[in-house]
């Protein structure tokens, strides 16, 4: 065997300097390997003969999945005579860390697409102790938040159902057994920002996932649980909305927030963050950097902290104490949350009445998170 780059990276490098890449080998020197390709890509940053600068646009460290790396690229303005080099250099660097056996290619994404296909679906949001540099805790890879993901997922999962890994769009297959390593070798890669989902569905009549992620290197940690049953058992959906309801009292101490809401289709299952929908009526901010503070909006069940009771003036009506200062605030029922209820529009009034002072719009969002960046820089001089 050899070190071989697949024709069709060149190809694509002369239609598009952006492309996500897939090292696929055996061999125990390719993680260090993939460090020279990334070191050497690097290098190629520079003024070119004429003193303007020429830089690789987006470079993130290597991503580790069992027997692979996959490595995200985007050349910049590269002149062509280097982007077109850079199969030869792959080659070069790869063989030169050591690895004699490896293929090089464009990464597949599998069957993700249609892992967005399925109606309605009973989702979770957790959000883990804001970090550095919008909150006091200390940046770190969100494994607490990955053990509740799959603590969940294994329990809630089909036993027969295909289990895998979806990092970077690109499905990989997994050993229910061996989901654990290899999620959190993707979580603490150096750059601290990429999303693992892990998965478990037959890709048609029912789906079981976790998102995880942390996003500004690790300070805003977050996931998702979703459950999706076929034909959009409106049933189901609510039952799984209770027992996502358990998860969050089960490890109260370890959020600083979380709700449980129904959602029309799976279209952001990937995320493991809160993403506002059009379909909610008016648009709302992320707050992920205030998750402490504030809520992103209303919904059938949320997880409270200290700094949202604060702000709400203390324990809001029909709110329950929980472990760790939290609390826990219950709307309604979760069929009324349901998309199509004929109740929905009137719960969540409610909810958005009884933590108004936990919503903020875009500009307050935008000054308070400002001002924790200022506080933050200020801090650290």
């Amino acid at each position: 065997m050899a070190v071989v780059v697949l024709p069709e990276i060149d190809r694509e490098l002369r239609e598009s300097q952006s492309l996500l890449i897939e090292v696929r080998s055996d061999d125990g020197h390719l993680p260090d390997a993939m460090t020279r390709v990334r070191g050497a890509l690097l290098r190629l940053d520079g003024p070119d003969q004429d003193g303007e600068p020429q830089r690789v646009g987006f470079l993130p460290p290597p991503v580790p999945l069992p027997g692979a790396h996959l490595l995200l690229l985007d050349l910049g303005s590269l002149p062509d005579e280097q982007v077109l080099a850079v199969p030869r250099l792959l080659a070069e660097q790869l063989r030169g860390g050591d690895v004699r056996d490896a293929v090089v290619s464009l990464a597949v994404p599998g069957r993700t697409d249609r892992l967005q296909e399925f109606s309605m679906a009973a989702r979770a949001y957790l959000a883990g102790p804001v970090g550095a540099p919008f909150g006091p805790a200390p940046p770190r890879p969100p494994l607490p938040l990955l053990d509740i993901a799959l603590d969940w997922l294994h329990v809630a999962r089909d036993p027969a159902a295909d289990v895998a890994a979806v990092v970077l769009g690109v499905e990989t297959p997994v050993p229910a057994r061996s989901l654990r390593p290899v999620a959190e070798a993707v979580l603490t890669t150096p750059a601290g920002a990429t999303t693992v989902t892990v998965v478990a569905s037959d890709f048609a009549t029912e789906l079981v996932a976790a998102s995880v992620g942390a996003a500004y290197r690790n300070g805003l940690p977050a996931a998702t649980l979703t459950m999706a049953p076929g034909q959009g058992d409106r049933a189901e959906v609510t039952r799984r909305m209770r027992e996502l309801r358990d998860v969050i009292r089960a490890h109260a101490e370890l959020l600083v927030w979380a709700g449980v809401d129904a959602e029309p289709d799976t279209r952001l299952v990937l995320r493991h963050d809160w993403v506002p929908r059009v379909d909610r009526g008016p648009s709302r901010p992320d707050v992920a950097a205030l998750a402490d503070v504030l809520v992103p909006d209303a919904m059938w069940h949320q997880l409270l902290s200290p700094g949202h009771l604060e702000r709400l003036g203390g324990l809001p009506e029909g709110a329950v104490g929980l472990p760790g200062g939290r609390v826990e605030l219950t709307i309604g029922e979760p069929e009324q949350w349901l998309p199509g209820h004929p109740d929905g529009a009137a719960v969540r009034e409610q909810g958005h009445r009884i933590l108004a002072p936990c919503l903020a719009g875009e500009a307050e969002a935008f000054a308070m998170a400002a001002e924790r960046l200022r506080r933050y820089r200020a801090e650290a001089g």
